[in-house]
């Protein structure tokens, strides 16, 4: 598959590899699976001399010991007649002739269950050999423990790392690139790929190496997670036991309340069965440890947080497969892929409320937004009717607190949408935002309207169909 854009992190690494020819560099590439380390690595290092060692978590210390040392045959950095009987003695020989290489260790956390004293091995030559040119990529897929490795006081590495890099998901438009490469035209199937998929890499290319390009959305969810036999049936599984572990049951049941609507603290804890104050370092895990989800504030409100799952794919796993794992098992796919056509479009409303997101945070930068705003995010509310409170949302708000302009944001997924009855609704909402508003705009995204207005009640109107959001992306 063609290499996609990652033009930033490969001008990084550039940046450190010039670094690197006249004194030690370190970087540490983290981020969650899938999202493309390995292959930004290696389009990095193709033109360049270079070392690549994958550390594999099911084999033991000397079985991968002897692989590397292989390796370091097959480059003749050694010779057939040189034996290596210790991880001190390999990487003395990587910092004494391997000058000016980069030297990658692809899922290096797992040294970690397979021999932790690698650790300090690498910190005593690092240390010692400070001068040398060289450059160490270390790649990391399992967020906690990678953080740990390079983050905890405690480590041998700690404070050992140059640079770092956090790889994040493709965005939206490169996304929707990518999809295009695959042989996609219709901007609405290729929101809904995304919308399961998000920006991680390794599910394009999964669509293009089982010939998927051009099939809808239901037909390759069918062939990669439902069908028997699918290829992916067990990655969202392979992907959180990895981040888990053997204890991860309260995670589970907290991705599943989450994944079924329940984002407030107390909502997951009525799902999960458990005490707020017992979920509160959970649900931290897993938005700062494990990546997995995050968190929303309500604007000018502390304690109005709301969660929601960070990873799309995840979030679909959840919804769709996760409280039905046991048909799941035993093939029942009809009914399955029936669910899902018949509530794809509750889960794809949150997903359609993220892309929307990232329009408005291109058309800021782009400075194509009606006023320059410094926040964006969710809000959420209440108001009082007879005495009884009833909360209300707005999909999104944006603001500017010098000029305290603010944008008030409605996402519909939905054909011939009434942008009038949905204007007057926000401007009715918009009475209880805590917030200063000298001039409002009201923003409407949908996949069509029945007439698109341009004003209302003085306050600027902007409607975005398929066709206009094409045009943005």
């Amino acid at each position: 598959m063609k290499f996609v854009n990652r033009k930033e992190e490969l001008k990084q690494l550039e940046e450190y590899y010039r670094l690197s020819s006249k004194r030690q560099i370190i970087t540490a590439v983290s981020g969650l699976r899938r999202v493309g380390k390995t292959t930004l690595v290696r389009e990095f290092i193709k033109d360049k001399k270079a070392l690549y060692f994958f550390v594999y978590e099911n084999k033991t210390s000397s079985e991968l010991l002897k692989e590397f040392v292989k390796e370091l045959r097959e480059k003749k950095l050694i010779t057939e007649l040189e034996e290596i009987g210790s991880w001190n003695t390999f990487f003395k020989i990587l910092f004494e002739r391997c000058k000016k290489y980069v030297v990658v260790f692809d899922e290096f956390q797992n040294f970690y269950n397979i021999e932790k004293s690698v650790f300090s091995v690498i910190q005593r030559n690092v240390d010692e050999n400070q001068p040398i040119p060289i450059h160490f990529i270390f790649l990391g897929s399992l967020v906690r423990l990678f953080k740990k490795i390079f983050e905890d006081n405690k480590q041998p590495l700690y404070g050992r790392v140059s640079s770092k890099i956090n790889l994040s998901p493709f965005s939206l438009k490169d996304s929707i690139y990518t999809l295009k490469l695959l042989g996609y035209s219709d901007l609405e199937e290729m929101l809904k790929i995304y919308g399961v998929f998000g920006g991680f890499p390794k599910y394009y290319a999964d669509i293009e190496k089982f010939d998927l390009g051009k099939k809808s959305y239901l037909e390759i969810i069918n062939y990669l997670f439902v069908q028997e036999n699918a290829p992916l049936e067990n990655e969202v599984l392979d992907i959180i036991k990895q981040e888990f572990g053997k204890r991860g049951s309260l995670y589970y049941s907290i991705l599943s309340a989450i994944a079924s609507g329940k984002t407030k603290l107390n909502e997951i804890a009525n799902f999960t069965g458990t005490k707020e104050s017992s979920i509160t370092r959970h649900l931290s895990e897993l938005e700062d440890k494990f990546g997995l989800i995050t968190s929303f504030k309500s604007l000018n409100s502390k304690k109005n947080t709301r969660y929601f799952i960070y990873h799309p794919l995840i979030s679909f796993w959840f919804k769709f497969i996760y409280d039905k794992f046991s048909k799941y098992k035993i093939g029942d796919e009809k009914e399955i892929l029936s669910n899902i056509k018949k509530h794809f479009s509750s889960f794809f409303g949150r997903r359609f409320e993220e892309i929307c997101r990232e329009i408005l945070v291109k058309l800021n930068k782009e400075n194509k937004l009606p006023c320059k705003i410094n926040y964006l995010s969710n809000w959420w509310g209440a108001k009082r009717i007879d005495g009884k409170r009833e909360e209300i949302e707005i999909d999104l708000i944006g603001k500017n607190d010098k000029l305290k302009d603010i944008l008030l944001v409605e996402c519909k997924w939905k054909e011939k949408v009434n942008p009038l009855k949905i204007v007057r609704n926000l401007s009715e909402k918009s009475r209880y935002i805590k917030q200063k508003q000298k001039n409002k705009y009201f923003i409407i995204f949908a996949k069509s309207f029945s007439k698109k207005i341009k004003e209302f009640e003085g306050n600027k109107v902007y409607c975005f169909d398929l066709k206009e959001m094409e045009k943005i992306i």
